[in-house]
């Protein structure tokens, strides 16, 4: 049996269709059918039965599913162990991150660490937080750096940097005078967000549900940078982390921290049932010290 067939039959599972799957694997429908058929035949029964929206396990494949769980990461974690024993002495990992290691001076901490470790061969990758949550569970990347704050038990993390959210709108805003800010005195403002699925505009959603009201985001973008144009433009305002508005050295914005205060936090996930081995332990250990010294000095 390969792992790859493995890989796809978990993915099936999660998503509930061939076609979702198959995207996510980056293959073709026909030919994940086909790796399927071929795992069936192998097995000698059915594990997915056809439904109204897609598919769904059967009886044999809800027990399939659960070897399949554990098999995965086993392999993996062989694997990544065995890399400890070729003679290049070169050790793989793959970290997944958001778009934001400069605005927090993490890309130098990853610097000073490549600079220190030559012998670990890291692919690092950019993602958006659902992306990445993705990948972990399809044990795609060892790590991803993620916002932890609305992350469930499947994961462990370590948390690196907490910052406060805070409201940005242009310097010609009616509100930009203002020192705090009640969250429930936006009710009528038209808020451009990062893409509905980010820790921060779920934060703010709820904060604002809360509060009495539904917030108005009618215009979302996966990158922070760009949001903070549309608010320099007029077309709306924004709530954001406290770091990636200062960072953006944008003048004509101010952010506003807000009367009742939220906050952030940034950190590594992996999941829960995969353990780090040494190579991964040891990076997520020297980022945070380097980080948290980092954050010293500039105090």
């Amino acid at each position: 049996m390969e792992i790859r067939k493995l890989e796809a039959f978990l993915t099936i599972a999660a998503t509930g269709t061939f076609t979702e799957a198959a995207e996510k694997l980056f293959i073709s429908q026909s030919s994940l059918s086909k790796q399927m058929s071929q795992l069936e035949h192998e097995l000698g029964v059915r594990l997915f039965k056809k439904t109204r929206n897609g598919v769904e396990l059967t009886q044999a494949g809800y027990d399939f599913n659960s070897y399949a769980h554990r098999a995965l990461p086993e392999y993996r974690n062989a694997v990544a162990r065995l890399q400890l024993y070729r003679e290049d002495n070169k050790y793989p990992l793959i970290v997944g991150a958001l778009p934001l290691t400069d605005e927090y001076g993490i890309s130098d901490c990853f610097s000073s660490y490549w600079v220190r470790n030559t012998s670990v061969q890291i692919e690092f990758i950019e993602r958006s937080q659902e992306n990445l949550i993705d990948k972990l569970r399809r044990h795609r990347v060892d790590l991803a750096l993620i916002r932890l704050d609305l992350l469930d038990e499947e994961f462990d993390s370590t948390p690196l940097v907490t910052d406060e959210l805070m409201f940005v709108c242009s310097v010609r805003n009616p509100l930009a005078s203002l020192s705090k800010i009640d969250i429930r005195s936006l009710r009528n403002q038209q808020f451009i967000m990062l893409e509905q699925k980010s820790d921060i505009t779920q934060l703010f959603q709820r904060a604002c549900e809360a509060a009495g009201f539904f917030p108005s985001m009618p215009l979302h973008h996966s990158r922070h940078n760009m949001v903070i144009k549309a608010v320099q433009r007029g077309m709306g305002v924004s709530l954001l982390p406290r770091r990636l508005i200062t960072t953006a050295h944008a003048s004509d914005v101010v952010g506003i921290p807000l009367q009742d205060p939220l906050y952030s936090t940034l950190g590594f996930a992996w999941l829960a049932d995969k353990p780090l081995n040494e190579v991964a332990q040891n990076f997520v250990s020297f980022i945070a010290e380097h980080l948290h010294n980092n954050t010293e000095k500039e105090a």
